[in-house]
This record gives structure tokens, sequence and C-alpha cells, in this order.
């Protein structure tokens, strides 16, 4: 076609002809909160020197979504442009990927392109549920089942492979590879052999899924990245760090390969974060979101709102910072136009193109919308509407320094009746349709640790242990109800001095411990208390609680300074004490009482 028109080219001026569609680029990292891309300009530790080059060459998206909080979700809806939740996967729990949608892959498929796939896949793995324990993935469903011409499957020591390393296919592929090195130089290693062996056919348009298993858990430690990073800081953050630099000098082996094969400027490359980084203690793979509020795993920002860019040198703008909000789901979108294939309706990104070239100066989408788990959101921008289950509701203003920290749920009623009937209309559209019904507890305590501390579910009770009342037992001595108190008697012959203890607990610190008490205890006592991971009780982890003597009630209060969740305390007496009655214990944060046990009243027979 292109020799054709060269050819007419003396006849007539007014042919144009068509743009060769480019190849298409998508690398989607791994739990890479939205502080850990250099350009960002939030955090001094971070050294992206490669994928800070793509920014300058590009357009560095500054509200950048993925459409689930998750991995499975945010991954099935890239690879197909559409709302998993439209074909019912909305977390982790939900899969496969049903063959019958179709992934970008397929899509580019009539328009000539060769297609590969390397690193993280996930969209293979059964539903979970109830009865459902078996998650090994499932063959039919692995890249090749949705239209990838070559793949290397697997985020750490396994992976499925069409082709091995040299770039010799496998006959029985997909074909079991145990590679026990450092998985994101593998998979780059992997990506190089795809590019390589693209150069039999130049002319033919590829298109590359490269989703890197990093920073991720479990954290590692390579070398040589590990050695440059600061001493000073946690070794979780060293680790991530560690592996996003890893993750970024491959990317910039992959620019320069295309350099190399002339391709550089034949490539759209988008480089996103499958979501946020999780936080939470004993989860955190060391990558920050800050200064959004949240983590992986909230419809907030913190779980939703990623490292986004786009680069098409040449084509595009470079050095150019898009404002307005933007998706995951657009990049199928983007990749159907730029292979000249008809407009999909049943799409819901949209292409890019023409707002990030400038010619269509409108926002890409009027508004955005998230349904997991027992969470909804619907973004117009400025205001999101977050919904926690049936009942509570959050309206922010995203733009304001506040941000998803002040609820303007009270001010705005008319722009919150707008976008409820926005998320209700969108949500019946769903698999399965509606709203969320009822809180998932681990929802609950993301809100209860990021927004509000009274949405944290109370503990589940356990069998009540001999001799506890309301769930609190005594050692070196014994506890009784009555008369309105809780009485601890220290028994006669103990070598140690009785104290009271509570577990199992699950309480954000620092915090602040209010005891009513009196009776014959004098003298020095203390707190102790346990967080998560630890097995026992760090000496260090104590506070003295000095005890008056009386017979009036009177108030013990101690501040508990624990940087971390509490899931377990004890209240030690004086050495000398006979009997001590107390009324109530309240721990407080902030002021506010957010676990409270009253022993007035005598706790009914169960």
């Amino acid at each position: 076609m292109r020799l054709f028109c060269l050819l007419l080219l003396p006849l007539t001026l007014t042919v144009t002809c068509p743009a060769a569609p480019p190849n298409i680029l998508l690398i989607y990292s791994d739990d890479h909160g939205w502080a850990d891309l250099g350009e960002q300009g939030v955090n001094g530790d971070i050294r992206t020197p490669n994928m800070d080059q793509l920014v300058r060459d590009g357009i560095r998206c500054h509200r950048g979504y993925v459409s689930a909080p998750q991995c499975v979700p945010s991954r099935a809806g890239v690879l197909t442009g559409r709302y998993q939740e439209r074909f019912g996967v909305e977390d982790n729990t939900k899969g496969p990927l049903p063959l019958e949608e179709v992934s970008i892959a397929e899509r580019l498929k009539p328009a000539g392109y060769v297609t590969g796939q390397v690193g993280k896949w996930h969209l293979d793995l059964p539903a979970e549920g109830k009865g459902k324990k078996d998650r090994t993935p499932l063959m039919a469903h692995m890249p090749h089942g949705q239209g990838f011409d070559e793949y290397w499957r697997g985020e750490i020591g396994r992976f499925f492979a069409s082709h091995d390393l040299e770039g010799k296919p496998f006959p029985d592929a997909p074909h079991l590879v145990e590679d026990r090195r450092f998985r994101v130089s593998v998979q780059t290693e992997a990506a190089l052999g795809f590019l390589d062996r693209r150069r039999a056919k130049p002319e033919q348009p590829w298109f590359l899924y490269l989703a890197y298993f990093a920073p991720h858990v479990p954290l590692e430690s390579p070398e040589p990245w590990f050695s440059r990073t600061l001493e000073g800081l946690t070794k979780e953050r060293r680790q991530a760090l560690a592996m996003i630099a890893a993750m970024d000098e491959g990317i910039g082996e992959i620019r320069a390969k295309l350099k190399e094969m002339g391709q550089e400027k034949n490539t759209l490359i988008f480089f996103i974060s499958d979501n946020g980084a999780p936080t939470k203690e004993g989860h955190w793979d060391g990558s920050i979101n800050l200064p959004l509020i949240g983590e992986k795993g909230m419809l907030t920002d913190g779980g939703t709102r990623v490292p986004f860019v786009v680069a098409w040198p040449g084509t595009l703008p470079a050095g150019r910072v898009y404002e307005h909000p933007v998706v995951s789901l657009d990049v199928a979108a983007t990749a159907n136009a730029l292979a000249g294939l008809p407009a999909d309706p049943r799409l819901d990104g949209v292409n890019l193109m023409p707002f990030l070239k400038g010619e269509d100066k409108a926002a890409p989408h009027e508004r955005l919308f998230w349904r997991w788990r027992t969470q909804a959101a619907v973004l117009e921008f400025p205001w999101k509407l977050i919904r926690l289950g049936p009942g509570e509701q959050f309206l922010f203003d995203v733009t304001t320094p506040e941000g998803e920290k002040k609820n303007l749920l009270a001010e705005h009623p008319d722009f919150v009746q707008r976008l409820n009937e926005r998320l209700k209309k969108w949500s019946d559209e769903l698999k399965p349709p509606g709203l969320p019904t009822e809180v998932n507890d681990q929802d609950a305590t993301f809100f209860a640790d990021h927004i509000d501390p009274r949405f944290r579910p109370a503990p589940k009770a356990a069998a009540a242990a001999p001799g506890s009342v309301q769930g609190w037992l005594c050692r070196n001595g014994t506890l009784q109800q009555k008369g309105g108190a809780l009485i601890v008697t220290p028994e006669a012959e103990a070598k140690a001095p009785p104290f009271i203890t509570l577990s199992p607990l699950d309480i954000a610190g620092p915090v602040t411990l209010k005891l009513m008490v009196r009776g014959d205890a004098a003298g020095p006592g203390s707190v102790t208390w346990r967080v998560r991971r630890e097995a026992g009780f760090d000496p260090a982890k104590r506070v003295p609680l000095t005890w008056n003597e009386g017979a009036e009630w009177h108030p013990l209060t101690v501040e508990v300074p624990s940087t971390s969740n509490i899931i377990h305390l004890r209240v030690l007496l004086p050495a000398k004490a006979k009997q001590v009655e107390i009324q109530s214990i309240t721990v407080e944060r902030d002021g506010k009482a957010v676990q409270a046990w009253n022993f007035k009243q005598q706790a009914s027979a169960s």
C-alpha cells in the first residue's frame, strides 16, 4: 500500500496514505505505589532514571486510575477494556477471565499483529469460595487461550512458556520452565527475546504485555540494586526500591533495544501499576502511596490512582503532564483505534490519542466507576462518592489538600443524590447487579485505618475461656464480676503479682487506656502489649501505671505509645495488692473511645 501511494504522488497530492499501525507495549507493574516514580516528585528515596526518561519523552497522566484496587480484576479490566464487573471478575476470588471476553491480543489479530505476554498473568486461576480450595492455573485460560501467540507466563521461579529464553519454540507449549534467578531479570530477558524475534518481519506490528512481578511480595534483596539503596531506610523499603530499580533498568534495556531495532518512534508505550501499594503491617511491600489516602484494597485514590505514563516519541508531545482523569480501560480502546479497527461499543475505555495530542480539549470521561467487594465509587471530577456497604457514604473533593480525609456529604446533598443515581444505574448493569449490601470486615478495617477509626469491626468473639469475664482473664489471681465491678483477688501462694489480660484485639495505636478503680492496691504496676507478628511480649513494650489505694472510685490513665496494631493487652497490679475492683476499662484514640468494657451490669448467662 505504501509503495502504491508513493507511485501516485506525482499524479495527485490529495491522496493520504494511512499510517501503519504502531507497535504497542503495555508494561504493568505490581503493587507499585503512586509516590514511587521519580518524576512524581514525592519521595527522594526513589531512583527511576529510565522511567523518568520515559516520562520526559512522553506524558505523565497525573490522575491515572486503574479499574480495581486488586490484581486479578485490574488485569482483567486493562486487557479487555471493559469494567471487569460486567463479566463477574470483581476480585481475586472471582476468576478466571471468561474465554468469551475479547482481550487486546485477540482484538489486534485481525489487524495483523503478533502478540506476546511476559510475567504475571493470574487470569487463569479458578474461582475461590466455599468448598473450592484448588487454585491450580487452568491451562485453557493461560495466555494462549486469550489470543497471545508467544508467552512467558509466571511470577517467580516457575513459568509456562511458548519459547525458551534462546528463542526456540517448545513443541509441547505451554511448557513448564523452572528458573530460580531474580524474577525481574528473568522477565526482562523474556521480553527482550520477544523483541528479538520480531527482527525477521520488521514491518509486522506487535503487541507485548509485560507484567513485572515487582515490587509485590515476597520481597527480595537483589544485587547490585539493593546495595545502592540508602542504609538508613527500613529493610522493606530498601527491598522495594531495589526491585523497582531492577524493573527500571529492564525498561531501559527494552527501550535501548527498540532504538537499536529502529522501532523507537513506531512504538506506543504504556506504563501503569496494577493498583496501589499495600501498607498494612505484615503486608507492606515497601512501596509508598503518599500523599494519597488509602492502600491496595480501597477505592480511595491510594488504592486505584497509580503511576501512569504514555509515550510515543515523535507522535505524542514530550514532557507533558495530563491533568484529566484517565483509566487503564483506555488502553484497549486506544489500541483498537490505532490498529484501524471499527469502534466497539462494548468497550468502556476511550481512545486517548486525540486528548493526549491536545486535539480534543475536553475530558476523556464524564465519570469513572468502581465496585469492589463491599465498596463502590464514582468519580465525576472533582467529586468522588464512595460507598462502604449499604449505609456508609463519603463525598470527597479530590483536588483539595484534605482530599479523601474530609467528608463533604452534609455540605453537598445535591451532588450526593446525583452521584448515587449514576452509581446505582451503572451497578445495575453488572454481574451480579446492584450496590453492596453488606460490609466485609477487611474493608471496614481499611476505612478504620485510613478514614475513620469508628469503622473498625469488633474482634470476632472466641469461645469464653474458663474464668474469663467479658474476655478478660486473670493470671496469679482470680476474677469475679459482682456488685457492679470486676473483682481481682491475688492468689495467696502466687510468686508474682496478679495481672489481667485480654486477646484477641486489633486496635491501631497509639491509644490511651483508662480504668475506673477502687480497692486495696497501691504502688507501681504497668501495662504491656503485643502487636501483630509478635509471638511473645517485648520487654520494651511496657509503660508504668501507678495505682492508688482508696475506697472511692477513681480513674487511672496511661498512654500506650504503640505505633502498630495492638493484639494483646496486660494490666499488672502492684506487688502488694490485696483486692482491686474495676468498674470499667476504656481504650481511646484521639479522645474517642474505640473499645470499652463496662462491669457495672452482670453479664447475662449464655
